[in-house]
């Protein structure tokens, strides 16, 4: 490094500022307290000097002089003895020469000015002694200190500069420069490291700043034990993206991005493949049954099966809950698929040992073969949507056939498939332009033969096939979800419908709303009955509410709350299709209805056969000791109604009384149904034509 560089760095560093003007301060201090003093020693000797050589001088004229007759014949003053005053004894002024103050003779405390000096002395004469008060000029001590201080000031500036360049020097060499060592170690490290963790470095064992390097070491390799965890913690968030946590196999994320991997291979290589959809049956029974945690192992053991059985080269995935995905790649023959379908049901449904249970899993298997199963001209990344759709399709097919079951997809379940969509976006669009409508079916007093109500049923007109069955399209519609919007208008309507009837004379008339399951487990159908009820201003005892058998029968003990809330409200409540379910009579009793509703399989063949007799029999018993009304649906014949009037049954609704009616024809009914006991004849002529019915009713 040359001078000129060290001097740069020297001025620009405020160490070595800060360190060489202690330095200078502290040699001008040590100067002044050795210099000053002998500065003032030397002036003070001279004027010594100078006074004890005029004070001879003066003594040798005043010997030879006397003071009674003072004269002085040479020359008193000199260059140094500029003023002379002399008296005697007794004040008397002898003489006043040069350049002297105001002399008063008993002023002692003469004071001399910057430049000169006054000395009273006492001097001996011829004839006695006088007092002598000399002024002198100090100019030339005063002149011979200056040069000294110039002197000094000299040699302290120089001496200040030495130690600043030396102190420079110093800083440079031992800090400065170990400094710009260790900046350019780091540097190169940080340099070398390439996004990684810096790598330690080595200085001087003589080096001051060896520590501060020790220290950076020791926080480089923090730094590298710190950058370990966060790969850990990384490549555990990784793992942990793209895999089930229960099973760690891969995810649907991951699921899906090796499915467009094998779509893209299967193309380019001209090769098949195979996607089967794994799902548990009944498994939320399962979990009712043993806990989740077992339930959580079954499926964690499902998974490791899988995985076990299958290729290294084959991809097994969890979707979701209790369904799992298998790709199988490079498939040489689509029937083969049946083969590894029946491996993969042989394996799930192995039983195990877990906790002293004995665990057997039941399993339905959909299947879709790549390309047979799909049109190959669609866009790869739908390709793979499209064979997990069809996988997904013959799963529910195998689920619909009784389960515990494999299903290949075939065309014909993806012409079912095309059909809902189409039929679900129609139902969509159906409530948008109101193409629903809510027909009634009457119901009469079987022993007064006077009409109590009707059961309200929706009818969908739709624009291009005209009067769709709720056979088709309300399974759809509780699968989507949309029998809530649709449920929540149809009783808005039935409520309005029936409230102005009341108002036109038909005071006594109620009406019966189907409630769907999903309706009814959906938490909000009480404010909706509330709402429906004020907004129509329909009395609560006006309106039954009626659930099917198996409905009921699906959460009892949640229903049972339920039920009680709504019967508190005041509306009546009925269980639709008894018969067909699973009721439990222990459950029954518990139950706050007011109605049972044979179902119309039991009356279609009461008069001939003798099993459906027995169930009537039993349900109007039931009914009787339960001391609730009991409903007969599907009444075709007059000797069907009058059985069951014999049986004690309650009221009656069927074609034979009147199929289901729009909201004309049903008022229409009202004004020529009589009221009142009817003889049969007068009956049969007041039911209405054919032109008034509608095949598609329920």
């Amino acid at each position: 490094m040359t001078f000129r560089a060290l001097t740069a760095k020297a001025f620009r560093s405020p160490t070595v500022l800060v360190f060489s003007s202690i330095v200078a301060i502290s040699v001008l201090l040590i100067q002044a307290l050795l210099f000053v003093p002998a500065l003032v020693t030397q002036h003070r000797h001279a004027v010594q000097t100078m006074h004890a050589s005029e004070l001879t001088r003066l003594t040798e004229i005043f010997l030879s002089t006397d003071k009674n007759a003072f004269e002085v014949s040479v020359p008193l003053l000199g260059k140094k003895l500029v003023g002379l005053i002399v008296s005697d004894d007794d004040g008397q002024l002898l003489l006043d020469t040069g350049e002297t103050q105001q002399y008063e003779p008993n002023n002692t405390a003469l004071e001399a000015s910057s430049s000169k000096k006054s000395l009273r002395m006492e001097l001996p004469t011829s004839t006695g002694s006088v007092t002598v008060l000399g002024f002198f000029d100090l100019s030339e001590q005063w002149l011979t200190s200056k040069s000294l201080i110039v002197f000094l000031v000299l040699v302290s500036l120089s001496v200040s500069v030495v130690a600043g360049v030396c102190s420079a020097w110093a800083t440079m060499r031992y800090f400065i420069s170990p400094v710009e060592t260790l900046s350019l170690a780091l540097r190169e490290s940080r340099e070398s490291s390439e996004g990684r963790s810096p790598e330690t470095i080595d200085v001087d064992a003589n080096l001051d700043l060896k520590l501060i390097a020790e220290e950076f070491n020791a926080l480089i390799e923090e730094q590298r034990k710190s950058s370990r965890q966060v790969k850990v913690k990384q490549q555990y968030l990784e793992f942990a993206a793209h895999h089930d946590p229960l099973t760690h196999l891969p995810n649907r994320l991951m699921f899906e991005n090796a499915l467009n991997t094998t779509v893209e291979d299967a193309i380019s290589r001209d090769v098949q493949f195979a996607v089967f959809l794994v799902d548990l049956d009944n498994f939320k029974f399962f979990n009712d049954q043993y806990g989740h945690l077992v339930g959580d192992k079954m499926v964690a053991e499902v998974g490791n099966r899988l995985r076990t059985m299958m290729r290294d080269v084959d991809v097994v995935a969890r979707l979701d809950g209790d369904e799992f995905v298998v790709i199988q790649k490079d498939v040489q023959d689509p029937s083969s698929a049946e083969e590894v379908a029946k491996r993969i049901m042989s394996v799930a449904t192995s039983p195990y040992e877990y906790r002293g249970f004995t665990l057997k899993a039941a399993v339905s298997v959909g299947i879709s073969n790549f390309p047979n199963d799909v049109h190959i001209s669609q866009d790869e990344k739908m390709l793979g949507e499209e064979i997990v759709n069809n996988a997904a399709v013959a799963l529910q097919e195998a689920k619909s056939n009784g389960k515990n079951q494999y299903q290949l997809f075939t065309e014909k379940m993806r012409s079912r498939l095309t059909a809902r969509i189409r039929l679900e976006q129609d139902l969509k669009l159906a409530l948008q332009d109101e193409q629903f409508e809510v027909f009634y079916q009457p119901k009469i007093n079987i022993h007064t033969r006077q009409c109590t109500g009707a059961e309200a049923l929706v009818r969908w007109r739709h624009p291009v096939n005209g009067f769709v069955s709720p056979e088709a399209f309300v399974p759809v519609a509780e699968e989507t979800g949309i029998i809530i919007e649709l449920g929540e208008w149809i009783l808005q309507t039935a409520c309005n419908r029936t409230y102005e009837l009341q108002q036109k004379g038909y005071a006594d008339l109620n009406v019966a709303v189907n409630i769907s399951a999903v309706q009814f487990t959906d938490g909000n159908l009480l404010p909706m009955v509330a709402r429906a009820l004020e907004d129509s201003k329909l009395k609560p005892g006006s309106l039954e509410l009626e659930i099917t058998e198996s409905a009921v029968m699906h959460d009892p003990e949640e229903v049972i709350s339920s039920l009680h809330e709504l019967s508190k409200f005041g509306m009546r409540l009925a269980i639709d299709d008894f018969g067909t379910g699973y009721s439990s009579l222990a459950y029954l009793k518990r139950f706050p209805v007011n109605t049972l509703k044979i179902d119309r399989a039991f009356i279609t063949d009461i008069s001939s056969d003798n099993d459906d007799v027995a169930i009537v029999e039993a349900v109007l018993g039931l009914g009787k000791h339960f001391n609730m009304k009991v409903v007969a649906e599907g009444v075709e014949d007059e000797e069907q109604l009058n059985f069951l009037k014999s049986q004690g049954c309650d009221i009656a609704q069927g074609y034979f009384i009147s199929k289901p009616l729009n909201s004309e024809q049903y008022l229409a009914w009202l004004e020529r149904w009589p009221y009142g006991v009817q003889t049969s004849d007068s009956h049969t002529e007041s039911l209405p034509s054919d032109d008034d019915v509608y095949k598609t009713g329920t």
